[in-house]
């Protein structure tokens, strides 16, 4: 199937011609496609709406994605937004907790209906429910001393993708505590200990000064008021100790046993692979340090958790992302070497991660960073399906929306097929690729820098005018190898990301 998109020349008058450029000009939230009979949808990720932690009602930001031509929303409230510190032994019981608006005190049904609603209302757009998700904290040093923080709240992931709401009350994180409840074992017996303790406790409260009875076996001695206050004691401390231990299991993960690694995010993972979402690492490059209340907040960057975890769908590229793990040769390209060397897991995508709640404004947010989708139809399964198999690019600067990728198609020199974004290509002969895009209301003196980035590496740079088209064929391409090609395309304003296009030649 080819790719690239045909024009004919024909001899139009004036009025038409000047109609088909005002097309082009109020378009760009729908086109024609970087590979195929696939629409442009423009969107925007990750908006928090004042139902969270965000400043905007979910139809304020609607409207306000309509009047800049933004086909899709999706939305990343938050999930659960609490954290707490127990103090031991009774971590249950003698606590502070923390806690702010999320969809959970919102209500995860009444959120999602919220959402079908508005859909309803606004058929011309695409609202998609996700969601922010902190699924793991710990504390560091001691309460009431100037050491005491909470560390890594800010290490999110995006979720999307899930239908139910069972699905998102069981996401599992520190703050959602009975998600991470592990299975009754033998060893949990001993959580059990202040039965004994109560049964002491009543025995005591029965015990008398002395052992007289009557004719008829009745205790007449009055009894023991010591006796009576141990007994008091330790009903008082079992009931307590009782209630603290319950539900008489152990948790996966706690905030109290310091820094866990990887593991509790391979867990948030994995859970929502079997829900049927996909998950994305957000602002991996972030360093959010902070005072809340009594207790310092202090997560650092975590780039190279992309490098340990397994099986995420992507990550946002922009805003925080862009120095480590975006660039030629950085983390990501390591995640996609690794994902052609060994074969197994999953490719990783990137997306534009707008992280807008409450700071700025947001019809000048919109302007500045957009994922733009590549579909045959504009509608939520297709561009769930969009998102889970990589099929966008990501543009970011000063109207971005101007900034259009027309075609990004590699093609096997023998056999002439050709694929686009996120398609695996096995080829026969040398892979031949061309890129072709344009800028609306391009300056003259703007220049474009088009780098094709192969496994990491820049393999060829241009310097072109909107509109541009350029050809490459790769001489270098051996046989029984899998490798990748993907955009960076650069103005002094602007850029665009896109995601591969991965390629391998038969064995023969």
């Amino acid at each position: 199937m080819d790719y690239t998109v045909k024009f004919i020349k024909i001899k139009i008058d004036k009025n038409f011609r000047m109609a088909v450029i005002l097309f082009f000009l109020t378009s760009a939230g729908t086109g024609t496609n970087a590979g195929g009979n696939l629409l442009q949808a423009q969107s925007v990720i990750q908006i928090s709406s004042d139902i969270t932690d965000g400043k905007y009602s979910i139809q304020e930001i609607i409207d306000i994605a309509k009047i800049n031509d933004i086909k899709v929303v999706m939305l990343t409230d938050r999930d659960f937004m609490s954290w707490e510190y127990g103090f031991w032994p009774l971590r249950k019981i003698i606590k502070k907790k923390v806690e702010s608006n999320s969809m959970q005190s919102y209500g995860i049904e009444k959120y999602l209906r919220e959402i079908e609603e508005i859909q309803k209302k606004n058929p011309d757009i695409v609202l998609i429910a996700g969601v922010e998700s902190a699924p793991f904290y710990y504390w560091d040093g001691k309460p009431f001393r100037d050491n005491f923080k909470i560390i890594d709240w800010h290490k999110h992931m995006l979720v999307f993708g899930l239908n139910k709401a069972e699905d998102y009350k069981n996401l599992p994180s520190v703050a959602n505590k009975k998600s991470l409840l592990l299975p009754f074992k033998l060893k949990n017996i001993y959580l059990f200990w202040p039965v004994p303790v109560l049964i002491v406790g009543f025995l005591c409260l029965r015990k008398r000064k002395f052992k007289y009875k009557d004719s008829q076996g009745n205790s007449l001695g009055p009894y023991s008021l010591p006796w009576q206050v141990f007994g008091g004691l330790c009903l008082f401390a079992g009931l307590i100790f009782f209630i603290n231990n319950y539900p008489f299991h152990d948790f996966k993960y706690d905030q109290y046993h310091g820094a866990q690694g990887i593991s509790p995010y391979q867990n948030f993972i994995n859970y929502v692979n079997q829900k049927g979402g996909m998950s994305f690492w957000a602002h991996p490059e972030i360093e959010n340090i902070m005072q809340y209340d009594e207790a310092k907040v202090e997560t650092k960057e975590y780039p190279e958790y992309l490098l340990e975890s397994r099986n995420y769908t992507g990550w946002t590229i922009f805003y925080e992302g862009d120095e480590k793990v975006g660039p030629p040769g950085g983390i990501w390209d390591k995640v996609l070497k690794n994902y052609c060397m060994t074969g197994g897991g999953l490719p990783v995508w990137a997306i534009g991660g707008l992280g807008f709640d409450q700071a700025g404004n947001f019809n000048e947010a919109v302007k500045d960073l957009r994922t733009v989708f590549l579909v045959p139809q504009i509608n939520r399964e297709s561009i769930l399906s969009a998102l889970k198999n990589g099929k966008m690019y990501v543009v970011k600067g000063r109207d971005c929306g101007n900034f259009i990728l027309e075609s990004f198609v590699v093609k096997d020199s023998l056999s002439g097929v050709n694929g686009t974004i996120a398609d695996e290509l096995n080829l026969k002969g040398k892979p031949v690729i061309n890129i072709k895009g344009r800028i609306i209301n391009w300056k003259n003196n703007e220049k474009i820098t088009v780098k094709l980035i192969k496994d990491g590496v820049i393999v060829k740079l241009y310097e072109v005018n909107s509109p541009f088209e350029v050809s490459y064929t790769d001489e270098y391409f051996y046989e029984n190898k899998k490798s990748y090609y993907r955009l960076e395309i650069n103005t002094p304003e602007r850029v665009l990301v896109s995601n591969p296009v991965f390629v391998s030649t038969l064995l023969r």
